[in-house]
């Protein structure tokens, strides 16, 4: 699960002034208090593991990278006495294997950070959440960009209230296919091809959506993510994993304040940032901003693969063509063998690593356990 943090950088106002625009920096912006974010959910479908991970705000002018919270205690207790403890697997992240719980049960958590100071949410029900009916895509009528949606309902009309998120796979090729590799300094045949290679990404967008003023429960056509042309993520295969969570009303409220506040405030005539805190507290001092909202849900998921591409191939020609002395010198890959006439020692084709190794573009050649 995708930290939130960036939804919590302190934001800078703007204050017009006779008609001028100055800028105008809050308290906040300039005290060097840093606040703590929970960010997870109790996962109770029994299947998958749940995870909760623990990071600090920190000022916008602040370019370093986000704080973690390490070696903390993270537990989730129920009200009719279980215990669940969280075990920390790096970088503020903390886990819980998948099991079953008592679904008539209502849970809270506990943190106690390493500084010995201690966090409890109020207690929850768990939330069922319907399947996920269908996932459907347009393409725009200029093959631009291709758009995904999502379809759901509730027959019994009891959710309400839904939010998603989503992680997309996508294959995608190298122009240039290197057949050797350097090893030992001697050139060699490889072993495995890097010009393949999937690539995996988490957005952390927030989607919500609401049927609370509906005779029906039902979602049709909501948008989930638009994808272009461009990116090349449609030009082999894509892939995305949709996660549908039923909330609460006050979970609901929490994450479109939320909204409001990180994604829509861009300008004077946007929404303006208010404090959103959620259901967590500091135990020995309520008055500390702790940021958070702790829930308990039976998630449902679905995988779809686009049936479609979209794209434009890229082609790089090799860019030179050496003799092996050379070739075990060069910095860029070896493509393939080429015998010069009258040569009496083969020549290779090299080629530069943008367009020989795909995983240079953030990707790895290990194929996904789902892949089609």
């Amino acid at each position: 699960m995708k930290s939130i943090l960036p939804f919590f950088t302190i934001l800078i106002g703007l204050l017009v002034v006779n008609g001028c625009v100055v800028p105008f920096s809050p308290p906040e912006v300039a005290s060097a208090d840093r606040f703590l974010v929970i960010d997870g959910f109790l996962n109770t479908n029994g299947v998958d593991s749940s995870q909760i991970t623990l990071t600090y705000t920190q000022v916008v002018s602040n370019k370093n990278t986000f704080t973690t919270e390490l070696k903390a205690q993270v537990v989730v207790e129920g009200n009719k006495g279980s215990i669940y403890t969280f075990t920390e697997i790096g970088k503020g992240v903390y886990r819980l294997p998948a099991q079953k719980f008592n679904a008539t049960e209502q849970f809270r958590i506990r943190v106690k950070t390493a500084a010995k100071k201690e966090y409890l949410s109020s207690y929850v029900e768990v939330k069922q959440t319907p399947p996920i009916e269908s996932i459907t895509y347009k393409i725009a009528p200029d093959n631009s960009y291709l758009q995904i949606f999502v379809n759901t309902r509730d027959p019994l009309n009891k959710t309400r209230y839904y939010r998603w998120r989503f992680e997309e796979t996508w294959e995608y090729h190298s122009p240039l296919i290197s057949l050797y590799e350097i090893k030992n300094k001697a050139i060699v045949d490889r072993t495995s091809l890097i010009n393949v290679c999937w690539q995996t990404a988490r957005p952390s967008n927030i989607l919500l959506a609401s049927t609370a003023k509906l005779s029906q429960d039902i979602i049709n056509d909501f948008p989930v993510t638009t994808i272009y042309a461009a990116s090349n993520k449609l030009l082999v295969k894509y892939s995305i994993l949709v996660k549908q969570i039923g909330l609460t009303e006050e979970g609901f409220a929490y994450w479109n304040s939320l909204s409001k506040t990180t994604e829509k405030t861009g300008s004077l005539f946007d929404p303006q940032p208010s404090q959103v805190t959620g259901n967590i507290k500091s135990v020995s001092n309520p008055q500390e901003l702790v940021f958070g909202y702790f829930s308990a849900v039976t998630p449902q998921q679905k995988r779809f693969f686009v049936p479609a591409t979209l794209g434009f191939p890229v082609f790089c020609p090799p860019i030179d063509t050496v003799s092996i002395a050379d070739a075990l010198k060069s910095p860029d890959i070896l493509i393939s063998q080429y015998l010069a006439e009258g040569a009496r020692v083969p020549d290779y084709i090299i080629g530069t690593s943008d367009c020989a190794d795909c995983r240079v573009k953030g990707g790895t050649t290990t194929r996904p356990s789902f892949w089609q």
